[in-house]
């Protein structure tokens, strides 16, 4: 009598099938190593702090550190253009800042990078231009100013920390939108643009925030107005651009991006815990310490938000340009 010989039969395929599994490699989770931050500004300034404070919160939600590189170079360009060609692992993540993509591709026209290199991942926070006057103006406001030089035909001359910049280019659409005169007087820095409110040798300053708010404070200089759709809350009393009747937002806001063609189960993980990092008390009160302002925003609000700007600076340039033919 011939035995069923089926039992065994499936023993032995159920024995083999199990062998394989267990010799078969385990799939790779992200992230199995460091994650590396590219700043593409030198050490010290707002761009690195900001780098650094997303990387001490990151601990609390990526298992593996963020590790902080430095790579300055032709005002973010250098780093942007070598991260091109970096492989869309997730292991590498870039900040950025809102003229990378704007101001900086207008004027650098050979740079060898474009924005559809890279997937925008979130928006970190806005550094706002404040307007200043010397604590002795006579204008308390910004309307006062703007309706004095149009009564006046007056000029309205303002330091700035170089042409094409934000803080000019700021200024330069406020006045345009008002139907106003102006002059920039562009220095070499923001040090220097400061100093020459302070001395009140210009009808008005523009500046970031933690640049004024120490000379507003002392009462040296009066703040008239700044560029954010929202109240800056180291200067609560101030309003913005808005709601005095001009539809002005610019700063420079920083996010972070990576190059283009990431897993998609690498970027979601990047960008929810990115997202949380961002979302973070702490992270949010250092950034409220150093005086620029948290505003967080998904990936495709940073585009959206690049979109919105580029003409509008690519516009007040071309204007720039045309005036120095005149």
């Amino acid at each position: 009598m011939k035995r069923n010989r089926l039992p065994w039969i499936f023993f032995v395929c159920l024995s083999l099938g199990i062998g394989a599994l267990s010799a078969a490699p385990a799939i790779a989770k992200f992230p199995e190593k460091e994650i590396t931050f590219i700043c593409p500004w030198p050490p010290g300034g707002s761009s690195d702090l900001i780098t650094r404070t997303i990387a001490k919160v990151g601990a609390k939600y990526i298992p593996k550190p963020i590790i902080v590189v430095n790579r300055a170079g032709g005002n973010g360009v250098v780093a942007t253009t070598e991260n091109v060609r970096t492989s869309p692992d997730g292991y590498t993540i870039i900040q950025g800042a809102t003229g990378l993509f704007t101001s900086t591709i207008l004027v650098q026209k050979t740079v060898a990078y474009k924005e559809a290199d890279f997937d925008f991942l979130a928006g970190m926070t806005n550094e706002p231009m404040v307007l200043t006057v010397h604590s002795s103006s006579p204008y308390k406001t910004l309307n006062e100013l703007i309706k004095a030089a149009k009564e006046k035909n007056q000029v309205i001359r303002y330091s700035n920390s170089g042409l094409g910049g934000f803080p000019q280019l700021s200024v330069a659409y406020l006045f345009q939108k008002a139907g106003v005169k102006s002059q920039p007087i562009p220095y070499k820095g923001g040090a220097p643009a400061m100093a020459a409110i302070l001395g009140a040798h210009v009808d008005l300053g523009v500046s970031h925030p933690g640049e004024a708010i120490p000379h507003i404070q002392a009462g040296k200089l009066r703040p008239l107005a700044i560029s954010s759709l929202k109240r800056f809350p180291g200067l609560p009393e101030v309003p913005t651009m808005q709601e005095r009747g001009y539809e002005v937002d610019m700063g420079v806001k920083k996010y972070i991006f990576a190059p283009k063609g990431l897993p998609a189960d690498v970027r979601s993980y990047l960008v929810e815990n990115l997202t949380k990092i961002i979302m973070d008390d702490e992270f949010k009160n250092t950034m409220t310490q150093m005086g620029i302002l948290w505003d967080p925003l998904t990936g495709k609000e940073v585009v959206d938000h690049l979109h919105t700007q580029f003409p509008i600076i690519k516009k007040l340039l071309e204007e720039m340009e045309e005036g120095k033919k005149n």
